[in-house]
């Protein structure tokens, strides 16, 4: 039985689940104008994947790269593209090229800081890419720690400019995405000397290439920081000045200045605000585009698993099983949708949650930014996390073969694993949370008011008495909730301990409490995710979907329950649900097999987009393997490989 016989076992309409689904990701973009630019992406070659980049060389992968950057420029401008059709774009690619970054990354960046002068006089260069530019932070010896940063930008008041100097080997920016070959400019973040005195970390826009040439400025030392283990088309660079003069203007100005007299001003008392909105920002959009990469890595793996057989079948000894028809293979790739669906009903609700925030920023009202930065930080933290997981599961699941390059997942992982150090380390953005939660038990205790995702936490001490279905939605979110309770409740008393014996704060969150905060805080993010997952299924209007996706909430809620069992039972819980629970896990694994191969191509990821022998929408699994290992593979281009003669038929 091929694939289009295991479509025919979908017991919903794939169509209408695809529509719901990109109006939680893309709620501002009609699903009509989403299908368009798709149509429109597929004709443009060099913004689609083959399988021969698998053998590119680092100057092909960047030489691709600047290509895709190009007709991206191309589609943005003929489409008059906004933000969000942008952002889908881009996602359409699973690498990380300088015109992605000067897009998401340096643009905002650039935007948030600069000047409404500033902005004027570069915004059509920049949106041309006539000027393409790096967000310069991360240095050789410094990265998240922004006070840390040893670059100088030393003001010369006779001659009106700065010397911008790296004075250590520590001090070379280190990194920065797009500066190694593209970059005409940086966004340098300085610490700016003024009278001998350090003024602290501010930016400037400075020029570091000749526009003409694209040679490196006098003063300037420049270059690629060599191989990575994955994104190649990302040519990450290393930037030294030597005594490098630039024109005051290239100080970015919106919240600060140096006036016509040579003094310091502040313009904008609320920069600490908007600052602490862009870190926010980056955070949500790590945690809201999450679902991509997974299910790129899940559609490869199920149509894979629908297609590839192994061993008879004892009921049919004739025939031989697929691989999903096998428990266990069930089980991984199951939770993988699972938690590829939980994503996505959490990126609906972050995205709600930081649209409103943003609305309030507008007044300079940044009530919202606290409960925000905690929650991106939270969700930041542990869903790319996960998303790196499900990836490797799906390689995994494809035996062997998911080893080969041309299955498409080593390349996906390679170019994803990053995700869990850059816009900051994962496990310190974790701890971030955690103390954020301490300190809402503690407002709750002074009767202060806390953000609604808290409440529960403000309830009596729980006990897990009463209604006790194993399958129930209510009854796995109080599970949740009570774990959650006792977690946060117990992670705030040590911390009260401690700062009791006259312990300072800083030392308890770095020499004691840091693993337990984790722990707690994971707590609280899968009840947070819960929460989400029960609001999406409570949307979908189709009841065959909405119960195949039901499945798929029992396999996120047990599957993470599971690790608590011990607790559950002490806060209350029947040993007698808690094996009942497992029962309805595998009813729900049991159940997802006939729909999976709905649930995951409702994302619509084409086979450009895959770049697969074996995730092929057609099943050609085995002639598409067979056709790239003998007519794309270099390596087979003569009979007998030129090293065979060069070097070991002189030795026989």
């Amino acid at each position: 039985m091929g694939l289009e016989e295991e479509r025919k076992k979908v017991t919903f309409c794939v169509e209408n689940l695809t529509r719901f689904l990109y109006a939680q990701i893309l709620p501002d973009v009609s699903f009509e104008r989403i299908r368009e630019l798709k149509d429109k992406i597929l004709k443009i070659p060099d913004l689609n994947y083959t399988l021969e980049r698998y053998h590119d060389t680092r100057e092909d992968a960047l030489n691709r790269g600047i290509r895709q950057g190009l007709a991206m420029r191309a589609i943005f401008q003929k489409e008059n593209c906004t933000e969000s059709e942008r952002r889908m774009v881009m996602g359409f690619f699973p690498e990380i090229t300088a015109a992605v970054l000067q897009y998401d990354f340096f643009m905002p960046a650039f935007n948030l800081q600069a000047s409404e002068e500033q902005k004027a006089q570069y915004k059509e260069k920049l949106d041309n890419l006539e000027i393409i530019g790096c967000y310069a932070q991360t240095e050789l010896g410094h990265g998240s720690n922004v006070r840390g940063i040893e670059t100088q930008a030393i003001y010369d008041n006779q001659r009106d400019e700065f010397i911008m100097n790296s004075p250590t080997v520590t001090s070379h920016k280190w990194w920065i995405g797009g500066l190694g070959v593209s970059c005409s400019h940086a966004l340098v973040v300085a610490k700016l000397i003024m009278n001998q005195q350090d003024m602290g970390p501010h930016t400037f826009f400075v020029p570091i290439r000749d526009m003409r040439t694209h040679e490196p400025l006098p003063g300037i030392t420049v270059g690629d920081i060599g191989p990575k283990m994955g994104n190649p088309c990302a040519d990450n660079g290393f930037l030294r000045f030597d005594n490098y003069r630039v024109p005051k203007s290239v100080m970015l100005t919106r919240f600060a200045r140096i006036n016509d007299k040579g003094e310091y001003e502040i313009l904008d008392p609320n920069a600490l605000k908007v600052l602490y909105s862009s870190l926010v920002r980056a955070r949500v959009n790590l945690s809201r585009d999450a679902w991509h990469y997974p299910t790129i890595a899940a559609t490869i793996a199920i149509r894979y698993s629908l297609v590839r057989e192994q061993f008879p079948d004892p009921e049919n000894p004739q025939r031989e099983r697929k691989l999903l028809d096998y428990q266990i293979q069930r089980s991984k790739l199951f939770t993988v949708l699972a938690k590829i669906y939980a994503i996505v009903f959490v990126r609906a609700v972050l995205t709600e949650k930081y649209n409103e925030s943003e609305r309030r920023m507008k007044n300079m009202d940044g009530s919202l930014l606290g409960e925000l930065h905690a929650l991106s930080s939270l969700c930041k933290g542990f869903i790319t996390a996960s998303a790196i997981e499900c990836i490797e599961v799906c390689r995994r699941c494809c035996g062997g073969h998911g080893y080969s390059m041309y299955s498409g997942i080593p390349h996906l992982y390679a170019s994803y694993l990053p995700s869990a150090t850059y816009d900051g380390d994962n496990s310190i953005l974790i701890l971030q949370s955690a103390r954020y939660m301490t300190n809402i038990i503690k407002k709750i205790h002074k009767g202060e008011p806390i953000p609604d995702k808290y409440v529960f936490l403000a309830n009596p001490i729980p006990h897990l008495s009463g209604d006790q279905n194993p399958a129930s939605p209510s009854f796995h979110q109080a599970c949740f909730q009570a774990i959650s309770y006792v977690s946060l409740n117990n992670l705030a008393k040590r911390e009260a301990q401690f700062l009791k014996n006259g312990m300072k704060k800083e030392k308890i969150w770095t020499e004691i409490l840091q693993i337990e905060g984790i722990e707690a805080a994971e707590t609280f993010f899968h009840t947070s995710v819960h929460e989400d997952f029960i609001k999406g299924l409570s949307l979908i209007t189709d009841p065959n979907a909405k119960q195949a996706i039901e499945y798929l909430r029992q396999i996120y809620a047990i599957t993470q329950l599971d690790k608590y069992a011990g607790i559950l039972i002490n806060l209350g819980a029947s040993p007698n649900v808690i094996d009942k629970m497992k029962d309805v896990l595998l009813e729900a694994f049991d159940k997802t097999r006939d729909n999976a191969i709905g649930l995951i191509e409702a994302f619509e990821k084409p086979d450009e987009m895959l770049c697969s022998v074996l995730g092929k929408r057609d099943g050609n699994v085995y002639e598409s393997m067979l056709f790239a290992a003998k007519h794309l593979n270099p390596i087979n281009k003569s009979s007998v490989y030129p090293g065979i003669q060069k070097y070991l038929r002189p030795k026989l």
